[in-house]
């Protein structure tokens, strides 16, 4: 048993496991779809409809970073390369598309570290 999806979205000092990055995140755009179903289906204004969509958009981003940080601390990497993505971001749509895919299929296949690491006790072990 593993960090249960829905705990630890903004904690900076936690290892999140495989089978809990990838339900968090399943679960994170989940709630942004479901917004975006709510705008669409409103129709606000423009204007309206950017500003709330902004309110939910930077927990998302920062939701992700931190999930990206803790899947990184649990295979014995620093979480700062999660600040990767603001590049890759910028690229080509293309080129940032695929290595965006690249990482998190990376993300979502490499296993963890078994047992301790520098970053804290390992997530599935049993108590």
């Amino acid at each position: 048993m593993g960090l249960a999806p829905h705990d630890g979205w903004f904690s900076a000092s936690i290892r999140r496991n495989r089978q809990s990055f990838v339900l968090a995140n399943l679960l994170l755009v989940g709630v942004l779809v479901c917004v975006v179903l709510v705008l669409w289906v409103f129709a606000p204004s423009k204007r309206n409809g950017y500003l709330i969509l902004l309110v939910f958009l930077v927990p998302f981003v920062l939701c992700q970073y931190f999930l990206t940080g803790q899947r990184l601390r649990d295979m014995g990497l620093t979480g700062w390369l999660a600040l990767l993505w603001l590049p890759v971001g910028i690229a080509d749509n293309y080129v940032g598309g695929a290595a965006t895919l690249a990482f998190i299929l990376v993300l979502c296949v490499v296993p963890g570290t078994v047992g301790p690491n520098r970053y804290g006790p390992d997530p599935l072990a049993v108590l």
